[in-house]
């Protein structure tokens, strides 16, 4: 069967153009057609610069992945409504073909390491693990996931390098700390990825100060889960917009919000990592990102967000005049537990009761 997709594709020339744009093209595809020959496609209706081959890496609706993939299983995931834009935006040097240089020079650092043969096989392997980082939006110095991957591989083969990698990716500016997951934004991630990078955290001693906080937000988001799974509505959010935080393990808030009968602000960050490991070397890290997603929530009319547990709201409510800070915006977003919001349902009004009292940004629509 023959289907129509719409496409948005970015265009942007750096010896040419201040600012990048978009065009508009309408294909049609089958079940078997990939990413490449939308491409392609697009490519015979007026040239761009892309690179023609399967393994050819990019970014379609916010999600990253290769020109291999099946356009039914991207369309399945998303929209068939594609935009289509560089793997990164920041680093676009012709359309689609980007400046891979810090890439590349971050895999020179272990260069005492590995040799010339498995630099260049890194180098084609990894540039999703780089370039899709949340971590590489907010600092640019970030060391990388690629390099992660690359520093487990090291210690694997040769253990006696241990000692010198750790020291190597660890630095309280741009290391192993800022590491967040890639789980909700590489296109069939492979998870054993971030289970290494997760051993090469717990080879440092101070992350086990964070192994009993994080261990009592996992029980804390089970409960949200089970809470969601009982709520018995009676009270209806209708004519309200409502957006929902559920992190990487995706709580499905957003399935009770729209249960509501409110309408559903979808947030593209709604599956973040906060980077959690990153409080032990730095105050704003993680509310640079809480900051992006109340900012993303607000700018798109939503009337208060919907978060996992207390730890969400010591974050996005108890920081929010710090975040503020880190943002230079004004926020002054109500922020609510899926706990709190599955009580309102239930038909609860009494501020105390809710623990709405306790907050910091007025929640304002009892």
């Amino acid at each position: 069967m023959i289907k129509e997709l719409h496409v948005e594709l970015f265009k942007f020339d750096s010896k040419l153009d201040y600012l990048p744009y978009y065009k508009k093209y309408t294909i049609e595809y089958k079940e078997k057609d990939t990413i490449l020959s939308v491409l392609n496609k697009i490519n015979s209706i007026e040239a761009f610069s892309y690179e023609a081959k399967v393994e050819f890496n990019l970014k379609i609706n916010n999600l990253y992945l290769n020109a291999g993939e099946y356009i039914s299983n991207i369309v399945d995931r998303t929209s068939s409504e594609f935009i289509i834009e560089p793997v990164s935006v920041l680093r676009a040097l012709n359309d689609l073909v980007i400046d891979k240089t810090d890439y590349l020079e971050k895999i020179l650092l272990f260069k005492e390491y590995i040799t010339p043969m498995d630099m260049d096989e890194y180098a084609q392997n990894l540039e999703l693990d780089y370039y899709a980082s949340n971590t590489y939006n907010i600092n640019r110095d970030y060391i990388g996931d690629h390099a992660l991957l690359i520093a487990s591989d090291v210690i694997e083969q040769n253990p006696k390098y241990k000692e010198a990698i750790l020291r190597l990716i660890s630095s309280n500016e741009d290391g192993i700390w800022y590491h967040t997951s890639l789980e909700n934004r590489v296109f069939n991630y492979d998870v054993s990825k971030e289970k290494r990078i997760q051993s090469l955290l717990s080879m440092y001693k101070k992350i086990e100060q964070l192994k009993q906080a994080r261990n009592s937000m996992l029980k804390e988001n089970l409960a949200s889960d089970l809470e969601i799974d009982k709520v018995n509505i009676s009270q209806y959010f209708n004519g309200f917009n409502i957006a929902s935080f559920e992190g990487i393990s995706k709580n499905n808030s957003n399935n009770i919000i729209k249960a509501s009968k409110a309408g559903y602000v979808d947030i593209a960050l709604k599956y973040e990592d906060l980077a959690p490991n990153s409080t032990l070397v730095s105050n704003d890290f993680s509310l640079k990102i809480a900051g992006n997603i109340l900012l993303e929530a607000k700018d798109n009319n939503a009337d208060f967000l919907v978060v996992r547990g207390n730890s969400d709201i010591a974050l996005f409510d108890g920081q929010q005049k710090n975040i503020e800070k880190v943002t230079g915006r004004e926020i002054d977003l109500a922020v609510i537990s899926v706990g709190q919001f599955s009580k309102l349902l239930s038909g609860e009004k009494n501020s105390s009761s809710l623990g709405f009292d306790s907050h910091k940004v007025k929640v304002s629509f009892l």
